[in-house]
């Protein structure tokens, strides 16, 4: 019987959009951090390799530091952030510090940190994903042995490994973040997919704004429905009261304005349905004006 076939396309296939997703990843990371840490870091994609957890783990000193970083929206699974100790305390604005047990704070400034780097990496793979990516609030661990990993690491065999550094006054802080082989694979593919789909942009030429607008309808905006205005003096709103009356400058009858992303774009009257208040709109702005309102 003849051997099975190698399995190197699969392996290059992810490894491929992989640099690409690590690339978008990590590209706003550089100024989140320096906000964060208030120092001014610039980040770099190290590599991406085919590893274990544990081989991982023995190049860095422990306890170990591990953020969970889990899809709220866009996609579906979850990385973990691996730091050694000396990083993780950089990462928590305490560099140099001689901690083995980690404080409190030195995990919640981790956590804020990282969910500050999440929020800057959004807008990145928005364009990889052509979807809007979000991404719940992280959970930080911290732990001795392997023996104790969180999650389902310690069941994990082969991970894929994306190690990136921040450098910058006298800092250097090394990260690395983990994707599983079915994460791997559905990054691949979305790498796939943004190629077919900015080749058709470029035959369809015409086309090209429409394929981009697609690429943000399912972001969440703000909608307000302003019934009225009013002009007040501060010793006039010190006075305020429950059961104070404001004037507006609206009669009534006259039609509400609804404004998205605080940007007017209809007008209409309110209506009660099921004991619930409703605007039914009236008149609209057209089209082109609606997506002006998106900047």
């Amino acid at each position: 019987m003849s051997p099975s076939p190698p399995a190197a396309p699969v392996v290059d296939l992810a490894a491929e959009g992989l640099q690409g997703f690590a690339a978008a990843f990590f590209q706003a990371a550089g100024p989140a951090l320096t906000t964060s840490l208030n120092r001014p870091l610039e980040v770099e994609v190290i590599d991406v390799t085919s590893s274990t957890v544990h081989e991982l783990l023995e190049e860095l000193d422990a306890p170990w530091v591990f953020v969970e970083i889990a899809y709220q929206r866009g996609l579906t699974g979850t990385h973990w952030m691996v730091l050694s100790r000396r990083n993780g305390l950089a990462l928590a604005g305490d560099p140099g510090a001689e901690v083995i047990d980690f404080e409190s704070r030195h995990k919640e400034s981790i956590r804020t940190t990282v969910n500050q780097l999440l929020h800057a990496s959004s807008a990145s793979l928005l364009a990889l994903a052509s979807r809007s990516v979000a991404y719940a609030p992280v959970t930080v661990h911290v732990t001795l042995r392997d023996e104790e990993l969180p999650g389902d690491l310690v069941h994990q065999q082969r991970v894929w490994i994306v190690r990136a550094r921040a450098v910058g006054d006298g800092l250097t802080i090394d990260m690395a973040v983990t994707v599983d082989e079915a994460l791997a694979q559905t990054i691949a593919s979305l790498g796939a997919v943004s190629s077919e789909a900015g080749e058709g942009v470029v035959r369809r030429g015409g086309d090209a704004a429409p394929a981009k607008i697609d690429m943000i309808l399912d972001v969440t905006l703000p909608v307000a429905v302003e019934l009225g205005r009013a002009r007040l003096q501060i010793q006039d709103i010190l006075k305020l009261a429950p059961g104070s009356v404001i004037a507006l400058d609206k009669s009534a009858g006259d039609p509400v304005e609804l404004f998205i992303n605080d940007r007017a774009i209809a007008k209409g009257e309110v209506v009660i349905i099921d004991e619930n208040f409703g605007v039914r709109l009236t008149s609209i702005v057209t089209t082109s004006e609606r997506i002006r309102t998106l900047r």
